[in-house]
């Protein structure tokens, strides 16, 4: 890889520099300090029947699913958490160590700092040294492919930085709306896309990270190019949460903070995939709120493909940080295999052709009832 590709006047300045680094400090230790969760967790309006005598052995059921190329254990993703900071550096050493052990997919957060500052790639580059047969995602964001200095070459950078199976481009409009000096103008985003679409040999995930996508989008980004989405509904992590905690919006001009009055805005996880099934038939993974593996299950039987973790992989990899280890995050993982191949079981399916998009499979009740029927 290059030094940054960057045009000369877009690299950042030493000062900002450190406003990302700290930023990226910050993203790590407000969610393990602080309540920033979506107050409605909408899998709780998704009930899954039960079969009373399951007619096959529990040994029997086949979680492996191939995610493009590679194949992999079970539908499991950690999702896009970080990079770029020493802390990040220690955080994806535990997570790709353990993706690897368990055969799931590993994600890594926005690569833009790696473009803007060297000495932060070995922060990104660790996942591919521990992780080397999964299935990698790397990551850039809606901001960085909208700039007028994008060029080609950035994304390329990204790919080679962590050896990606498939990149990630993230959609993280109100997050940048209530970020201090946020990037809030995407008018370059559809004719910078179209370039690297022609260019790029892998394939392209359009990842939202936390506000959900509705079916217009969907269907936008579909057409665009996309071979899959990353749905990030409401549910989970809340960045207008986050942000709020860091409150470090300039609100002299404002009686209240934008970050408190929008913590709650977006699309649910379930509704999401709901709306891009049925406009796409391309890959879906499911991110935003998912709890347990019975909640992978209710995410396949909407129309997902793969289920996404972010807070409960911090938690896990933060603990196994303390006591240099991998345990935890390892039994993590294995907790949600099990836990998906229970459901399985209990529904008495073999393996999850028989549960995808199967709604007669789940009832719905409450808000959610309303959010797809109204």
């Amino acid at each position: 890889m290059t030094s940054s590709r960057f045009e000369k006047e877009n690299m950042p300045e030493p000062k900002q520099t450190k406003k990302i680094l700290n930023r990226k400090e910050e993203h790590l230790k407000i969610p393990l300090e602080y309540d920033v969760q979506h107050s409605v967790n909408y899998f709780k309006d998704i009930k899954l029947i039960h079969h009373a005598i399951p007619e096959i052995d529990l040994e029997e059921i086949d979680l492996t699913v191939n995610f493009f190329k590679k194949k992999i254990s079970a539908p499991i993703c950690i999702s896009a958490i970080t990079g770029g900071h020493p802390l990040s550096k220690e955080i994806n050493e535990i997570l790709a160590k353990a993706a690897e052990e368990e055969n799931i997919i590993m994600s890594v957060g926005s690569q833009r700092i790696g473009l803007e500052d060297l000495s932060t790639v070995d922060s990104f580059k660790i996942v591919r040294e521990y992780a080397p047969s999964v299935p990698v995602i790397g990551n850039l964001g809606l901001g960085q492919i909208s700039s007028t200095y994008f060029r080609e070459e950035n994304l390329s950078d990204c790919i080679d930085m962590i050896k990606a199976d498939v990149m990630a481009i993230h959609l993280n409009a109100l997050h940048e709306l209530v970020q201090d000096e946020g990037n809030i103008s995407y008018k370059n985003f559809k004719q910078n896309f179209k370039k690297i679409r022609k260019s790029t040999d892998i394939p392209l995930l359009a990842k939202e990270v936390g506000t959900g996508l509705n079916q217009e989008v969907a269907l936008m980004l579909d057409e665009l190019g996309f071979d899959g989405f990353d749905v990030g509904g409401t549910g989970g992590t809340s960045f207008a949460a986050i942000e709020s905690k860091r409150n470090n919006f300039d609100n002299d001009k404002y009686s209240r903070n934008p970050a408190d009055v929008f913590r709650e805005w977006g699309i649910p996880t379930p509704v999401s995939i709901v709306n891009v099934r049925s406009v796409s038939q391309k890959l879906i993974i499911a991110t935003g709120g998912l709890k347990t593996g019975i909640d992978i299950a209710k995410s396949i039987v909407l129309g997902a493909d793969i289920g996404g973790f972010a807070y409960k992989f911090l938690k896990s990899a933060w603990q196994d940080r303390k006591n240099n280890t991998i345990s935890n995050t390892i039994r993590e993982i294995r907790t949600l295999k099990n836990e998906l191949s229970s459901s399985l079981w209990l529904m008495n399916l073999r393996n999850l052709s028989e549960l995808k998009n199967k709604r007669e499979k789940c009832v719905i009740f409450g808000d959610l009832y309303l959010w797809l029927n109204q």
